[in-house]
């Protein structure tokens, strides 16, 4: 009999390791590891974790002794090649180990890990220890083992009253009473739904006319549940399979009777595995498009010939979303998938409606307000769509979350509000850009990419200009309604003719009141949530700050807290000044809460709606509001950018900006750009459809260049300038960007290491390296940030780079062992 081979595996493991990692295959398992499956492994002394198999050799590693796989866990692979492609790329690209990748892509319920448990020594005596030998917290531990056999360490927490429960866990294993070992649990759980069918028996129709006159006697309510479930079992849904969902019966008659029927065997029960995901099995409909909708589409079509990335630029009410859907039904109708992405929840609430009016129940969605196990059920039909045939589902639509789905097939990505910094990974790493992962990502499939905006990124712009991406232009709305009458209002200008302090100006508020009048509704946009910004003491004017982070903490009236947005840390408001003892505290600024509170107080006639934060943090809050508004039930939204991005309501005639200042007046080179572009996208929100809108903007810089702008409809002009300002100093698009972050609780000790990674990389980059500087918040849960702009030139090769930045963390760590610190990359920071 012929050797057999001895097989290695190169796995990802879902930890921040900078490489993977190699374990050695027993040899009853060759046949089953495949690249894409899971193995679960032994990493450290005694943690498993459920690794990614990266590739299969049998090159043993030469610094270490490979250990064996402990198993393989799925019959076939979950992760495709090109996942594991794109994963490679984000990991060089992001500067990030692969097992960051690892935890942003895969689905919580997929990633297994071993738990902590403990149980009692079966040496261990408890007659034989004097009395004095345990303390009270070791007697009720041991209680608890004698009583329930194991316990986790989370349970041992949760008896203690105590956050880590290791110390009194390490007195109990030296004292011999307790052994720790590992449990892997599978965190993903299939619906299970109980169903029953009628005995063969009394499927002759005189028996079962027999059993019914028997029952009516002396069962009347067991006679009732099984006419239910006769005529339940006569419906198109149910006929075929003989099967009918137990709850049905449920909805009508309690558990006794039907419970009864099962014992007597009349009926048989048995569960089944059925899905979490909704079925929508909506009529579709075509919708014709407008000339200038029908030459936008033909001209991407040709631009696809030539370019595999195009932007379409389409002012707000254009109808971008129709040729997409055309762009969609011809991708689909040659068998291959498509990715739709938004940059918002919300957003994605309202397109997934008007894309199942299209598409039906090939739409399929993902994102993070999902459940984990809904979130597996999509991975998988992603997964199992078949190639060639009808796909489960043909369009996924998602946040950024949604390009880590692993199909087979892409034809075509669509990203729209392309210019949208929602689509940038902010904390943790990996800190990737969903926009350019979804262009390589294309890049391994082979499909096109249309990149959507009325306002398009600096950077996607200048690629249109020279010719690396297509570029087509949508320069009409969709009804031919002209553009919205724009009005600056002057904050303090109109404080001093009124003497008075309001929320709106005098025009915003008396058109709020005709468009009320006219049946007609408004947005008010402000980019705050909470009630007031801030606590001040008249008398001293100290202000409460988070503990943790270097913040003032926000007042939230609903929960009566004064809240860190950062970390979450919460105190109930003071009565008096924690300096000067003083009780005159004042809510200063305003918030979403506020602007609520107020605009209800103006406007008692009005329904008043808001979209923050804290009113969308459940799974349906979205589409609830959204709802609302869209069926009128709300006159009066007030929001954060959520409102600004893309949503399309019909009777919407004001809009108001609430404060322009607090968008113009950001320290970033960005900040103009942004402003522009969320000041165009909220105002266009405001007449769709054939209503002429208007669109308000307080300020207390009327004179202000973007405002101007904005006023003049001058978007060349404005990109440009901003352009020809980024190449003299050497801003994005003329060269990336690379943030380094010193991050240690000590401030000293961050001072020190950012002074001497400056040092190091200055001879360099030169006067392309920035700082070090504290940002703006310098302290966030309690860890201190210093911070370090390194401009790349575009020419510079990537490899060489980030191997001379690797290098030199690695020194610095060297240098630095003994302190506890680390170095947060991120490439492209927006």
């Amino acid at each position: 009999m012929a050797a057999r081979t001895d097989l290695f595996v190169d796995v990802i493991v879902p930890l921040a390791l900078p490489q993977k990692y190699t374990y050695r295959v027993p040899q009853e398992f060759n046949d089953e590891v495949r690249i894409g499956k899971r193995a679960l492994v032994q990493f450290g002394k005694s943690k498993f974790y459920s690794a990614i198999i990266h590739n299969v050799h049998s090159q043993a590693p030469t610094a270490y002794t490979a250990k064996y796989i402990d198993s393989v866990i799925d019959e076939k692979p979950i992760v495709t090649e090109k996942q594991l492609k794109m994963w490679d790329w984000m990991s060089f690209y992001y500067m990030c180990g692969p097992g960051e990748v690892m935890n942003a892509a895969l689905p919580s319920s997929l990633k297994l890990s071993s738990v902590s448990n403990i149980q009692l020594n079966p040496d261990f005596n408890l007659e034989e220890c004097e009395h004095d030998f345990f303390n009270e917290r070791e007697h009720s531990v041991i209680d608890a083992l004698l009583a329930k056999e194991t316990l986790s360490f989370d349970d041992v927490a949760s008896i203690l009253k105590v956050k880590t429960p290791h110390g009194l866990i390490n007195s109990l294993i030296k004292k011999g009473v307790v052994l720790v070992y590992e449990e892997v649990k599978d965190k993903y759980k299939p619906k299970l739904l109980s169903f029953v069918k009628l005995n063969e028996t009394y499927k002759d129709e005189n028996k079962l006319r027999d059993l019914l006159n028997s029952l009516e006697k002396k069962a009347f309510k067991q006679a009732e549940v099984l006419l239910l479930f006769l005529h339940l079992s006569k419906t198109d849904e149910v006929k075929n399979n003989e099967w009918v969902k137990k709850a049905d019966l449920l909805a009508r008659f309690d558990n006794s009777p039907v419970n009864a029927l099962i014992k007597k065997e009349i009926l048989e029960e048995q569960q089944f595995e059925v899905g979490r995901l909704m079925h929508h099995h909506s009529e579709t409909y075509k919708k014709e498009l407008s000339a200038g909708q029908q030459l936008a589409l033909n001209k991407v079509k040709e631009s696809f010939d030539q370019h595999q990335v195009s932007l379409l630029h389409g002012v707000t009410g254009s109808g971008k979303t129709e040729i997409y859907a055309k762009l969609i039904e011809e991708t689909i109708a040659g068998g291959k998938q498509v990715l739709y992405l938004l940059p918002e929840i919300a957003l994605t609430t309202q397109l997934i409606t008007r894309m199942r009016a299209y598409f039906g129940d090939k739409v399929g969605v993902y994102h993070s307000k999902f459940s984990e196990n809904e979130r597996v059920e999509i991975w998988n039909a992603v997964l199992n769509s078949p190639e060639n045939e009808n796909q489960h589902y043909s369009v996924v639509m998602g946040a950024r979350s949604a390009l880590f789905l692993p199909f087979r097939n892409l034809g075509l990505i669509i990203i729209d509000e392309e210019h949208d910094y929602s689509f940038k990974q902010q904390d943790p790493s990996p800190r990737y850009h969903a926009r350019d992962t979804a262009i390589y990502l294309a890049t391994l499939h082979n499909c096109k990419v249309l990149l959507g905006s009325a306002t398009p990124s600096m950077e996607s712009y200048q690629n249109a200009l020279t010719g690396k991406y297509g570029f087509i232009e949508l320069a009409e709305r969709f009804h031919h309604n002209v553009a919205n009458d724009t009005i600056i209002c002057d904050i303090k200008q109109m404080e001093y003719e009124h003497q008075k302090k309001s929320i709106l100006t005098p025009p915003l508020h008396a058109a709020i009141k005709q468009a009320l009048h006219n049946k007609e509704q408004i947005i008010l946009f402000q980019n705050r949530r909470g009630f007031a910004p801030y606590t001040e003491c008249t008398a001293c004017g100290w202000v409460p700050h988070c503990t943790q982070c270097d913040v003032a903490l926000i007042y939230h009236k609903h929960s009566n807290k004064l809240m860190c947005h950062y970390c979450g840390y919460t105190i109930a408001p003071p009565s008096s000044c924690g300096a000067c003892g003083h009780n005159d505290l004042r809510y200063k600024g305003y918030g979403t809460e506020k602007i609520e509170e107020d605009i209800e107080i103006m406007f008692p006639e009005a329904k008043v709606g808001r979209m923050d934060l804290d009113t969308t943090r459940s799974k349906h809050a979205y589409k609830q509001i959204i709802d609302d508004f869209e069926e009128r039930h709300i006159d009066i939204l007030i929001g954060t950018q959520m409102v600004t991005k893309g949503l399309d309501f019909d009777h919407v005639s004001v809009v108001g900006i609430l404060n322009a200042d607090s968008l113009l007046s950001f320290p970033d080179f960005r900040s103009h750009e942004r402003a522009y572009q969320l000041i165009t996208q909220v105002s266009g929100r405001a007449g769709r459809k054939h209503k002429h809108g208007k669109v308000y903007i307080q300020t207390i810089q009327p004179t202000h260049p973007v405002l101007q702008y904005v006023l003049n409809g001058d978007m060349r002009l404005f990109y440009n300038n901003q352009l020809m300002e980024r190449k003299n100093y050497h801003y994005p698009p003329f060269s990336r960007l690379i943030e380094l972050n010193v991050v240690s609780k000590d401030v000293n000790l961050v001072n020190n290491i950012s002074t001497e990674l400056a040092k190091r990389l200055k001879s360099f980059f030169g006067k392309d390296l920035l700082g070090p500087q504290f940002p703006l918040v310098s302290k966030i849960k309690n860890n201190y940030y210093k911070r370090i702009i390194l401009k790349v030139d575009k020419a510079s090769p990537p490899n060489q780079i980030r191997q001379m930045l690797h290098n030199e963390i690695n020194n610095l760590h060297l240098y630095y062992r003994n302190e506890k610190f680390w170095v947060q990359v991120d490439v492209d920071p927006f």
